[in-house]
């Protein structure tokens, strides 16, 4: 829920082909620590403040980018070691662990994901800033694994900021839910 008077920044976002890692992204897995200072920096300015809607944005399709070649461990380089992501029920009724942590638990989680599912690529509607949560809104498309058949869901990934680190990742299944 939405804070009285917070101030909420709304950005769409689209994402690009990208078949290998850009040197911003072999920079940030070689350097975490770095890229951990400059969040920390960001979570200090206002939603609305051009630097930080231009980065949220930035960081955003990077990290999709990465994930829709298969490359997690540049998508998710850096995730503290305290950080919890939690599936949404849906995986959870599946057989997955209700909460993940760490940058390890959650490439075992994504792995496992893609393991079930079987090929999809995710696609992007808009990034919420909300000042303590950056809200993700997409869809991924794919084929199932042992069917063949051609799916499409919404997805939303809901981020916490905590003390100037990212520090949980709620994942939902319907945009509504998300919202």
């Amino acid at each position: 829920m939405v804070e009285e008077g917070a101030e909420v920044v709304r950005q769409p976002i689209a994402l690009r082909e990208s078949r290998r890692r850009r040197l911003d992204e072999r920079v940030v897995m070689r350097f975490p620590a770095v890229a951990n200072s400059l969040t920390r920096l960001l979570a200090r300015l206002r939603p609305t403040s051009r630097i930080r809607r231009g980065v949220v944005r930035y960081v955003w399709r990077r990290v999709l980018e990465a994930a829709n070649r298969g490359d997690y461990e540049a998508a998710f380089a850096i995730l503290p070691p305290d950080y919890e992501t939690h599936p949404p029920p849906e995986l959870v009724g599946l057989g997955f662990e209700p909460v993940y942590r760490g940058r390890e638990e959650r490439l075992g989680l994504q792995r496992r994901w893609m393991d079930q599912l079987g090929d999809f690529q995710q696609e992007t509607k808009e990034v919420i800033d909300l000042g303590d949560r950056i809200l993700l809104l997409g869809w991924m498309r794919g084929t199932g694994l042992g069917s063949g058949a051609e799916f499409e869901s919404e997805l939303a990934y809901l981020v916490e900021i905590a003390g100037g680190r990212l520090s949980r990742e709620d994942l939902f299944c319907s945009h509504a839910e998300a919202l």
